[in-house]
Parts: C-alpha cells; sequence; structure tokens
C-alpha cells in the first residue's frame, strides 16, 4: 500500500508498505481523510525519534474486526446514539463494517500501575498512533484497538470530523488543568 515514510527526519512516498494486520479486539481501518498536526512536523524535525508513517488525525470507515475470545468488537456509538444492540460476537463485528470512525491516538495495555489508577494516558506500555511505536493515519490503511474507534454520526462531514482529535486533546488539558474562577490565568499565543 502507499504510505508516506518517516525516517531519520526524512521523508518519503512508499508503495511497499504492508497493509497491516489487527491484533486481537483491533479493527482495520481505510483511511478516508488525514489532517496534518504540528506533531507530525515536529517528528520530521527529530522531535521523537520515531520511524514508520506518522499522523493521527483521521476519518476512517472500518473494514475487518479481529475478533479473539474476549476482545471488544463494538465501537462506541455516535454521542447521544445510545446502546449498539447485543449480539454475538461475529454478527457485531460484522456489524461495524463500513462504519465511519475517528480514534483516540493512545493505545494502552490497560493492565499497569497507571492504566488501573484511571490515568491510561500516562500507561507504562502505551503507543501513541503515529507518534510513538505505533504506525500512523498517513496511508490508506491503520490499525486501532476497537475501544479507541467512534463512530461519527452521519450528519458529521469527513472534514468536521478529522478536527475530533486536535479538538479533544485542548478539551484534555482543560481537564488535567484545574482553572477556578479568580484563579490566575494565562493566555499563551504566537507571535
Amino acid at each position: 500500500m502507499k504510505a508516506l515514510w518517516l525516517e531519520k527526519n526524512h521523508l518519503s512516498l512508499r508503495e511497499d508498505v504492508p497493509v497491516p494486520s489487527p491484533g486481537p479486539g483491533e479493527a482495520l481501518v481505510r483511511v478516508r481523510l488525514a489532517g496534518v498536526c504540528s506533531t507530525d512536523l515536529e517528528l520530521v524535525k527529530g522531535y521523537l525519534p520515531f520511524t514508520g508513517v506518522p499522523g493521527h488525525e483521521f476519518v476512517g470507515e472500518i473494514v475487518s474486526i479481529n475478533e479473539a475470545k474476549g476482545s471488544p468488537t463494538m465501537i462506541n456509538p455516535p454521542t447521544g446514539g445510545g446502546t449498539s444492540p447485543a449480539t454475538s460476537a461475529g454478527a457485531a463485528a460484522e456489524s461495524q463494517k463500513d462504519k465511519r470512525v475517528v480514534g483516540e491516538i493512545n493505545i494502552t495495555c490497560g493492565t499497569c500501575r497507571q492504566c488501573l489508577a484511571g490515568r491510561k494516558t500516562h500507561c507504562e506500555k502505551r503507543t501513541v498512533l503515529g507518534i510513538l511505536g505505533h504506525g500512523g493515519a498517513f496511508t490508506e490503511y491503520l490499525t486501532l484497538p476497537v475501544i479507541n474507534l467512534h463512530q461519527i454520526p452521519e450528519s458529521v462531514s469527513d472534514e468536521a470530523a478529522v478536527f475530533t482529535e486536535p479538538i479533544a486533546a485542548a478539551l484534555q488539558i482543560q481537564m488535567q488543568v484545574h482553572v477556578r474562577p479568580g484563579a490566575l490565568k494565562v493566555l499563551i499565543y504566537p507571535d
């Protein structure tokens, strides 16, 4: 498949990157649209020693789900969409095919001290889509755990949905830094 490849601070277009195989509880996702983030540009400058496919802002559609015993097979429904009906694992995975999705970029183990304490973004074994140890979205296909995927409502375009990750990152900061009324406020803006 075609992919933008980053190695030693150099980007190249490769046509020989294998289509990834989803692991247990993961989905194979066809990328429909990907956004370029300043983090991607920093990776090219050497921010982290990443080799592989960068990119973490994307809209895709599910191609298949690896249904390992005991692994989740249902993606998160659109907000306000209620819960998905209970079905057998095979039917559940098949019902998810072709759904448009965005994804949480932190891939966590769920079993380390940080995960068990509810601090999954600090997972001791964490990988990050297109940034740290996991191929990203500047390609035709990617894999992510099913629990990281969120279905996009039909009323939201791909062009709007691709901004889900940067908005989520901004909201995560707001959750981590508790600003109270009357507290000192700081505004940071570019030159």
